[in-house]
C-alpha cells in the first residue's frame, strides 16, 4: 500500500509549528540561488535585510533563553542534592526515633534485672532525643 501524500515530519507536534513548517514547505520547492542581477535588485536587498533583521532579534531572544536554561538547570540541580540530604536526614530520624521508641518500650520488661532496664531506659531516650534533634536540624 503506497501513499503519495506527505506525512508530517514531527509526529504529535503542535499546531503552531506545523502551520509554520507547512509554510516554509511551500517556499521549499522556490529556486533559492540568485543570480548576479537578482541580487542587485532593490527589493532582493530589502528582503534579505528584512530576513537578517529578524533572525538577529530572534537570534536576541535565543541567546537570552540559554542563559535562563542554564540559570534553572543550575538551580535544579541544587534542589535535587537538597533533596536527597532531606530525605536522608527522615531516614535516619525515623529510625533513630523507631529504636528509641522499641527500646522504651523494651525497658519495663527487664526492670527487674538491675543494670538492663536502666540501659534500655537510657538508650531509648538517647535515640529518641537524636532522632528529634536531627529532624530539627533537617529543618
Amino acid at each position: 500500500m503506497t501513499n503519495n501524500e506527505p506525512q508530517p515530519e514531527d509526529v504529535g507536534a503542535n499546531p503552531a509549528s506545523t502551520s509554520q513548517k507547512k509554510t516554509r514547505r511551500a517556499l521549499a520547492g522556490l529556486k533559492r540561488e540568485l543570480t548576479d542581477e537578482e541580487l542587485a535588485s532593490p527589493g532582493t536587498q530589502k528582503m534579505i535585510l528584512e530576513e537578517l533583521e529578524r533572525l538577529s532579534e530572534e537570534n536576541l531572544v535565543l541567546t537570552g533563553l540559554r542563559q535562563s536554561f542554564h540559570k534553572v538547570d543550575k538551580d535544579l540541580a541544587v534542589l535535587q542534592e537538597k533533596h536527597k540530604r532531606f530525605i536522608a536526614a527522615e531516614i535516619v530520624s525515623g529510625a533513630c526515633i523507631a529504636a528509641g521508641a522499641a527500646s522504651l518500650g523494651f525497658a519495663p520488661a527487664v526492670w527487674s534485672s538491675a543494670p538492663g532496664g536502666y540501659i534500655a531506659l537510657a538508650f531509648g531516650v538517647l535515640l529518641t532525643l537524636g532522632g528529634v534533634v536531627a529532624k530539627a536540624i533537617k529543618l
